[in-house]
């Protein structure tokens, strides 16, 4: 059986997480990326990843929840990176298909400062917004740490970005109609390719693992458990 690491995935709905990764476990998966969504997630990824030695975790505000977000949350977030070195920062990014646009670029920088400071990998959320996304992570060029694109929609200019860019791919590269995906498939070096669900629900990685291998004949199951294992869980 192969391994596999669910690189982005979410806090189970309907039922507790160690029932969700028992179910995954017993198919292959053998570690996830749980990431949070607001600062109301927090506590319990934290909790999670504490206690299963295969969990990494990502905290961080989605920018579709920057409306939920406190006035402290930078000053939160800052302590706890600070007293948990392997805490990550994610899910955050910019999604031009939400509102408040300006607050999402502000989150965002400080999200970006934050894992510089902290030398963090990010888990990073773009929609229709890469050259909003390019220009801030520009401003800080040559001090970036690892950055997870997570659901990579295919963009070139993420795939022109010189610096530490990863890319993970969803079960959206299985479907018929997401040919730019596929095509960025070519392009990505094999040791920055990732899976991941996208989800609550950790099986679908396994969808994504078929597209990914069937496309890319020089990339085996191994090199992407691999490349997970070096960016997620310090190889």
């Amino acid at each position: 059986m192969q391994k596999y690491i669910d690189s982005h995935c979410h806090l189970p709905k309907n039922m507790s997480f160690e029932q969700a990764f028992e179910k995954a476990n017993s198919v292959g998966i053998v570690g996830c990326v749980l990431n949070s969504v607001s600062e109301s997630d927090w506590p319990r990824i934290i909790d999670i990843s504490k206690h299963n030695k295969n969990v990494a975790c990502c905290i961080g505000i989605h920018p579709w929840c920057i409306d939920s977000a406190t006035v402290n949350w930078m000053h939160n977030m800052d302590a706890i990176l600070q007293d948990n070195p392997h805490i990550m920062i994610g899910e955050v990014g910019l999604d031009k298909t939400h509102d408040n646009f300006v607050n999402q670029e502000r989150i965002f920088t400080r999200s970006v400062e934050l894992a510089i400071r902290y030398n963090r990998v990010l888990n990073l959320h773009c929609v229709h917004a890469w050259d909003s996304v390019l220009k801030i992570l520009k401003m800080y060029k040559n001090n970036l740490p690892k950055i997870v694109v997570h659901a990579f929609d295919g963009t070139q200019n993420a795939l022109d970005f010189d610096e530490n860019l990863y890319f993970s791919y969803s079960p959206n590269i299985a479907k018929v109609n997401y040919k730019k995906i596929k095509l960025s498939l070519c392009k990505v070096p094999k040791n920055k390719i990732l899976l991941e669900s996208d989800s609550d629900d950790f099986l679908p990685v396994l969808t994504a693992a078929n597209a990914v291998l069937d496309a890319r004949p020089d990339v085996s199951a191994d090199d992407i458990f691999n490349n997970t294992m070096g960016v997620f869980f310090n190889g």
